[in-house]
Formats: structure tokens, C-alpha cells, sequence
């Protein structure tokens, strides 16, 4: 299988929802294959900065809401969140979003989760803190709703975190089974979980090519002790313009991810500031110099 690229698109700092659209639009028509947004009320003030916003104003736009627009604009393209922290939101509540949103692309909604790891975030705006061990036990917990509400008539569910008692939801995703579900992170509770619950991991941005070897291995190792369901896809992301380097190192630069099996190659725009006509001029000379060697 040919690997697939993707962006992950900042909606925050200088990026407003018309930057972004735009941004987002030029992937759909330029043959990329997915676009994520991260999903956060706020982000850390260093955030803000380096992608030319102002940290005494920590903006961020809803990241399901602008997915939803998006929807409506694009016509092939996937697009889902990298990632949305269960623990912050109703999983029930979450379910009926993405299943909205999968409707309005016509199928093509993925839904990236993870356990939260902003802790001012989550104290500012009310939402409990535990340990980790917390957090990943109630983002499983989620992940048990979401899937059942997703793929039954009714569901109850009597968790330690959540429960719901006999909760329909409908319409149902357009997607069979069910919307892709990609986790965040690298841990070995956040690999198991891809593994049982799971489609693709994403690791952190720049992780470092050997630091993602061990990464996938222990995934594949996973795998082989869990069994039963198809490879979890594997998707590295490198940020712009640091990452991804100069034009003539973006060919060797995504085939270091290549070599290692990557599914999906994701180029970050969050990570360092870029106006938007660079960026645009990046991904037409990426998808014109790059795309075609691995298609």
C-alpha cells in the first residue's frame, strides 16, 4: 500500500477560520489525503508565539466546529482531530459530534483521542485532573461509549467514570463500522489502546527516526500479542518549515518515515509560524516535487 500524506493545520495564533479554510482547501484539491486540528480550549502561552500570535490572548477555535465547515467545503479528503482529549468532554456528547460530522462529509470523519496531557487547561476551565492512570481509564471508558453508541440501537453502560442507560443514537455515521479512531501518544497504555480499540497512532511531531522505530515496534509487538484485527496504521508528523528542511531534503526527509513503514506522513503547521501564502506555496511545490514518488 502506497503511504498517504496529510496536513495538520493550526487554528490558532495567526491562523483565523479564513486561513485555515483556506489552507485546508488547497490540501483537498492538491490530492492530500487527510487534515487534523488539534483540539484544545487554550494552548501553552510559548504556543502562541511562535506561530505569530499573542500569548496574553490565547485563542483557539473550536476544533469540531471549524472540522464541520470543512465538511461542507472539501469533497474527498478525511479530516478528524489530532487529538481530542476524552476526559474533557461527554463521551455520548462526543459521539453525536463526530457521527454529525461524518454525515456532513459524507463519510469521511475520523476521530483522533487521547488522555490530556495540558493540565492548566483542563484546571481552568473546571475539568477534573487526575493521574494519568485516571485519565487513560476514562478516556477507555469513552472510547466503550462512543463505539457502542456508534454501532447499536441502545446502549447502557455502568462505568466507573461514565454511565448512560439505554441511550440511542441516531442517525448513525455513514462510515461501516464505524469512523476511523486514531490515539495520540507513544506509552504503552496509549499503544494497547490503538491496538484494541484503534485504526492509526499518532506520535508526537519530530519525533526523533529512532525513537519512532521503537515506537512502531512496540506497536507490532502489540499487535502480535492482541491479534485478531487489521495492522494499526502509523502515522509520523513533521513540522514546517524546521522539520520537513529544505526543498532539496523533503524527498529524503519523508522517505526516513517511509523506511520505517509509516502509513501516513502528516506535515505540521503548528509547531513555527508561517504566513499562509508560504504555506501554500510549500504545498503546491510538495505536492508537485514530493507526492509523486510515492504514489
Amino acid at each position: 500500500m502506497n503511504p498517504l500524506f496529510g496536513i495538520h493545520a493550526p487554528i490558532h495564533g495567526s491562523y483565523d477560520y479564513r486561513s485555515f479554510l483556506e489552507l485546508s482547501s488547497i490540501a483537498d484539491e492538491l490530492d492530500f489525503d487527510y487534515i487534523t486540528v488539534g483540539d484544545h480550549f487554550f494552548l501553552p502561552s510559548e504556543t502562541y508565539a511562535r506561530i505569530g500570535g499573542d500569548p496574553a490572548k490565547p485563542d483557539k477555535l473550536d476544533a469540531w466546529s471549524v472540522l464541520s465547515a470543512l465538511a461542507a467545503k472539501t469533497e474527498r479528503i478525511r479530516i478528524g482531530t489530532r487529538v481530542s482529549p476524552i476526559p474533557f468532554y461527554l463521551p455520548s456528547r462526543l459521539a453525536k459530534i463526530v457521527a454529525t460530522v461524518d454525515i456532513i462529509s459524507r463519510g469521511r470523519a475520523i476521530l483522533g483521542v487521547g488522555a490530556g496531557w495540558h493540565k492548566d487547561e483542563a484546571i481552568a476551565y473546571g475539568v477534573k485532573w487526575g493521574s494519568h492512570k485516571e485519565r487513560m481509564e476514562r478516556m477507555l471508558e469513552g472510547l466503550e461509549i462512543i463505539l457502542s453508541l456508534w454501532l447499536n440501537e441502545k446502549t447502557t453502560f455502568k462505568g466507573k467514570y461514565y454511565q448512560v442507560l439505554e441511550a440511542p443514537l441516531w442517525p448513525k455515521p455513514l462510515q461501516k463500522p464505524h469512523p476511523q479512531i486514531w490515539l495520540g501518544g507513544s506509552s504503552n497504555a496509549i499503544i494497547n489502546a490503538a491496538v484494541k480499540y484503534g485504526d492509526g497512532l499518532f506520535p508526537l511531531t519530530d519525533t526523533p527516526i529512532e525513537k519512532l522505530v521503537d515506537v512502531l515496534q512496540r506497536l507490532r509487538k502489540a499487535e502480535r500479542k492482541h491479534g485478531g484485527k487489521k495492522p494499526v496504521m502509523f502515522a509520523p508528523a513533521i513540522s514546517y518549515p524546521s522539520g520537513i528542511g529544505k526543498k532539496s531534503e523533503w524527498t529524503n526527509n519523508v522517505e526516513n518515515c517511509i523506511r520505517i513503514r509509516a502509513n501516513l506522513v502528516l506535515i505540521d503547521f503548528t509547531m513555527e509560524y508561517a504566513p499562509l501564502n508560504e504555506a501554500k506555496l510549500f504545498l503546491k511545490e510538495f505536492a508537485k516535487e514530493v507526492l509523486p514518488s510515492f504514489r
